[in-house]
């Protein structure tokens, strides 16, 4: 199976979208200034989408841009856009980044492949385990005494 090329992959994420979405086709194309046909071409990947007309109907279906380039780029899988852990993880990328430059008075050197894989091993555990903990608490409020 071939591998899709990102721009591929972010038309195939637009089009799941578009698939989702309740307004019609004409509606959306009114939307962006094109015609149905216009639109029908580019979503049919007839031709190439233009920077604006890809930011366009990111903004259209709500597709939120960072996510959607982690999926892609990142991931390699646009469908790992809406994994709920990679969410939870980019999520956790901005209180980090900023703690990280609070709390270090020195330059932070890139972690070698075993200290990320360390790392990552004790953060993947940890959510997990939290995640555990609060079902077992949900499960728990299930389970009333009857009267």
């Amino acid at each position: 199976m071939r591998r899709l090329t990102d721009a591929d992959a972010y038309l195939a994420l637009i089009n799941q979208h578009a698939a989702k979405d309740p307004r019609p086709q004409c509606e959306i194309a009114e939307l962006m200034g094109v015609s149905r046909r216009q639109l029908g071409r580019m979503l049919g990947g007839q031709r190439p989408l233009r920077l604006a007309e890809l930011n366009a109907l990111t903004e259209l279906f709500e597709i939120d841009h960072a996510r959607a380039t982690i999926a892609i780029e990142v991931m390699g899988d646009w469908q790992s856009y809406d994994d709920p852990s990679l969410s939870l993880v980019i999520r956790l990328l901005k209180p980090v980044v900023l703690k990280l430059g609070e709390r270090a008075d020195f330059p932070i050197e890139p972690l070698t492949n075993p200290a990320q894989d360390t790392l990552s091993d004790w953060l993947a555990n940890t959510i997990i385990a939290n995640e555990e903990q609060v079902r077992n608490r949900r499960d728990g409020f299930i389970k009333l005494p009857e009267i």
